[in-house]
């Protein structure tokens, strides 16, 4: 085999590496196993200041995403939060 043959090779699999990741990130959006604070504020019609407030006191299940530190919830987290179960 050759260096360009090697090269393709690599770049192949790198890329079906790339895109399985970005359809299991994308999967995790758009079946909404992830939603971010607004999504969050539509569901409970509670105000962004709200669930800030209850972040910032561990009063509801949430995560951070990335090097920003984004905010997200998991729905069915926020689902059982809401019930009064404990998640």
């Amino acid at each position: 085999m050759t260096n360009c043959e090697v090269s393709k090779l690599h770049y192949i699999l790198d890329k079906k590496e790339y895109d399985s990741r970005a359809e299991s990130n994308a999967a995790l959006f758009f079946n909404n196993l992830i939603w971010g604070i607004d999504e969050v504020c539509s569901f409970t019609n509670y105000a962004k200041g709200t669930i800030y407030n209850l972040v910032s006191r561990g009063e509801i299940p949430y995560r951070h995403r990335g090097r920003k530190k984004r905010l997200v919830f998991v729905p069915s987290e926020i689902n059982a939060w809401l019930k009064g179960e404990q998640t």
